[in-house]
């Protein structure tokens, strides 16, 4: 099974600009040209199985090796999963949502902090502990909102933790239909090597999101 190629090419992009590189000195050492950078980040190229070798060992090192195994995991799974990498890049997705049309075709907006600000929050909490040096931190978030004039609720079930040195997300969507929408829920459970949990939850009350 081939790699989703605008994953890959997304994950490059947010690794370079979190490392501050030009893309010419990404060019230099995946042996392209600048433009060929430049068309991959936006869309215009796709790079061929060579070069996503080179850019999977770039941005992983050694590492690259378990982090495939995981991805391959996710690829072939049949449930909606999404790996995410440490720069927030979705590295992996499973079948059904690289098949059209899917969950994520329809209801993606909801999950883009820039589409949709309500998702912000949670969005940026997130962020900060994916980019936490260690630790297994399982969270679910629950988000109400109105499409069609139709009332749905996501649930964005993730664990966060770290592989062979890397920080990884596996990441489970699913959009359901909500008789009552309620205010924005986002459930931490810390768990420490004893195996103990350290629950928090935090709660956004505002409107209910539309698209």
């Amino acid at each position: 099974m081939q790699d989703n190629s605008s994953d890959i090419c997304r994950a490059l992009r947010n690794w370079r600009i979190r490392a501050r590189l030009q893309q010419a000195a990404v060019a230099e050492c995946l042996g392209v040209t600048q433009s060929q950078v430049s068309r991959w980040e936006s869309g215009r190229d796709v790079p061929r199985p060579h070069n996503i070798d080179a850019i999977r060992r770039l941005m992983w090192g050694p590492e690259a090796e378990p982090l495939q195994a995981l991805k391959h995991f996710v690829a072939h799974s049949r449930q909606n999963l999404l790996l995410i990498d440490m720069h927030h890049a979705i590295v992996a997705r499973s079948l059904p949502l690289r098949t059209s049309p899917n969950p994520l075709e329809r209801f993606g907006w909801v999950l883009d902090p820039e589409r949709n600000a309500a998702f912000a929050p949670a969005w940026n909490r997130f962020v900060a502990i994916l980019e936490q040096p260690a630790g297994v931190v399982g969270l679910t978030i629950a988000l109400p909102f109105r499409q069609d004039g139709e009332d749905w609720c996501l649930t964005l079930d993730m664990t966060v933790s770290s592989l062979a040195g890397l920080r990884v997300c596996l990441a489970e969507p699913r959009f359901s239909p909500c008789a009552a929408p309620g205010e924005i829920r986002f459930e931490e459970v810390r768990i420490a090597a004893d195996e103990t949990e350290h629950h928090t939850l935090t709660l956004w009350r505002q409107g209910v999101l539309e698209a």
